[in-house]
């Protein structure tokens, strides 16, 4: 399959010409179709989900007219766009094609994509459709139906999972998968495999254990929560190993009841996870513990030692106060939350910190010669179609638009390729270069900062700072320059991750949307229909 393929069009016109014997279409399969699979990556660049799938049927026909055999990792190929375009019809078609080929198990390297398709999928759903339901993907990744039926042809009896002879390796988010789907049977199943193979004295082997107790706090299974976290108690002899290290530990303390079963199934790890909160609530303060000198100090200046005033009177401790630190940590803290208030306190931090300037490490090849800045501002970018409401009240004046939401959605000659791509984003502000002084020359004086084109902005669903090019970084977006056709420069990418006040951003191992270099994307309000408007 040559590399040139960059659209459906040109893979279909180049079937057309290849595939018209058994022997094309074998050769089409190679590899377990590893050519194909790259070509059909390489055209979501330019082509929908769904187009990939109409593909792929007609690839599936063309190959039954021709009597030609059919690979299982066809239908594998099949069932991994029906995860990313959430469909479960199509998904039951392929998983039908391939369980009527009768071959082993998928391997974990099959399983994993799948898992994290849905997983993507599920993330974005609640900024899509609010109130969508997942029971028809349930049925077909689970056999459990809402009448409390069950069907032997489901996803899960293909998985590698499903053996009990396998072990769980990886079942961390299958676990959290098969709990957002509010799976019962298949739940069980693993997670009592899982927890027998829980040991106290690796408590890394307990993070996946947390991640399903996360899973099924997210989607409002708290009684089952409480009772997986008293499970997982029970293993570890009375102790919840490693919860301190939890990414999610913010998550499960937020529920209440989780919250009060904590203290008592926490055992010798509740010391630690006391000092994780703590720690994160002095980020938020801007504040960090100095044990040689039993101290308080401010992050960004460590000279700044803390007073014994108290933190929260007008004329309490002011140390740490003026560290952008403050605002990163807020930002991480709640930029992911549906609550209107609670991201009215980012866009109060934002207008606070208007004027501070904050590092930002580009580990680019290209970008090398720059150092790079993030100048925090609220909705830097004003939006055509994103009015700003009137009132008095702070809270009442909060509104997607006030809080700079919008979204980033690929196109393809002004036409929408995806939702399933779109981001959903907070403006934080806009980034900013200048040339590096040169080596051993520390008194040269710093040039200017020049503006890259690119605001700093929160993806709401993935929790992660991403820098986006739209042309401009401050004031309005005219109607017709929404639709952006990105010529970054400073060795920049259009959509870039990023990691203010850090070294280097971290990698995730899930591959997330808007992971490809799309030649037009359009720039919008985003109306925020996951939002929950409460009253201050």
């Amino acid at each position: 399959m040559k590399k040139d393929i960059q659209n459906l069009n040109h893979l279909r016109s180049l079937i057309e010409r290849n595939v018209n014997d058994p022997l094309g279409g074998m050769f089409l399969q190679t590899g377990h179709c590893r050519f194909l699979a790259q070509a059909l990556e390489r055209c979501q660049r330019s082509d929908s989900y769904g187009e990939i799938l109409s593909t792929i049927n007609g690839i599936l026909t063309r190959l039954e007219k021709l009597r030609a055999p059919v690979s299982p990792s066809l239908f594998v190929i099949g069932m991994y766009y029906s995860c990313l375009a959430f469909s479960a019809s199509a998904l039951k078609r392929y998983l039908e094609g391939y369980i009527s080929l009768g071959p082993p198990r998928l391997d974990l390297e099959s399983c994993a994509p799948l898992v994290d398709a849905l997983l993507i999928s599920l993330q974005l759903l609640p900024f899509q459709e609010p109130d969508h339901d997942t029971s028809e993907m349930r049925s077909v990744v689970t056999g459990e139906s809402v009448d409390g039926g069950f069907s032997e042809h489901n996803l899960h009896s293909v998985m590698c999972w499903a053996d009990h002879q396998d072990s769980t390796e990886s079942v961390g988010p299958y676990l959290s998968l098969l709990a957002r789907l509010g799976s019962d049977r298949a739940l069980q199943d693993i997670w009592n495999r899982t927890t027998k193979r829980l040991h106290p004295d690796s408590p890394h082997s307990f993070q996946s254990a947390y991640g399903c107790v996360k899973a099924l706090i997210d989607v409002g299974s708290y009684r089952k929560a409480v009772t997986y976290l008293r499970q997982i108690s029970k293993c570890a002899n009375g102790n919840l190993p490693g919860l301190s290290d939890f990414e999610g530990l913010g998550s499960l303390l937020a529920a209440e009841s989780v919250a009060h079963a904590i203290p008592q199934l926490a055992g010798k790890e509740y010391p630690s996870i006391l000092e994780a909160q703590l720690e994160d609530m002095e980020k938020r303060l801007g504040i960090t513990w100095n044990r040689q000198k039993s101290v308080h100090t401010s992050i960004s200046n460590p000279l700044y030692i803390s007073s014994k005033q108290p933190l929260l009177t007008i004329d309490g401790d002011s140390a740490g106060y003026d560290s952008n630190m403050r605002l990163i940590a807020e930002i991480e803290a709640l930029g992911c939350s549906k609550s209107i208030l609670d991201l009215g306190r980012v866009a109060n931090l934002l207008d606070e910190f208007e004027g501070d300037q904050i590092r930002v490490l580009i580990p680019y090849g290209d970008a090398v010669p720059y150092e790079f800045a993030w100048f925090p501002q609220r909705s830097p970018i004003e939006l055509p179609n994103g009015s700003l409401p009137v009132g008095n009240d702070q809270f009442e004046a909060w509104s997607p638009a006030t809080l700079g939401f919008l979204r980033v959605r690929p196109h393809r000659h002004g036409v929408s390729l995806v939702t399933e791509c779109c981001l959903h984003l907070m403006q934080l502000g806009y980034l900013v270069a200048r040339p590096k002084p040169a080596q051993g020359n520390s008194s040269e004086a710093a040039q200017s900062w020049e503006e890259t084109g690119h605001i700093v902005t929160w993806d709401r669903a993935f929790g992660r700072f991403l820098a986006i090019f739209v042309g401009k970084s401050r004031g309005a977006l005219d109607a017709e320059k929404q639709w952006i056709v990105p010529n970054p420069s400073f060795g920049l990418d259009a959509v870039l991750r990023i990691s203010p006040g850090n070294d280097l951003p971290e990698q995730k191992d899930i591959n997330l949307p808007f992971g490809h270099s799309y030649p037009m994307y359009c720039v919008n309000a985003d109306p925020g229909p996951d939002l929950v408007f409460e009253t201050g």
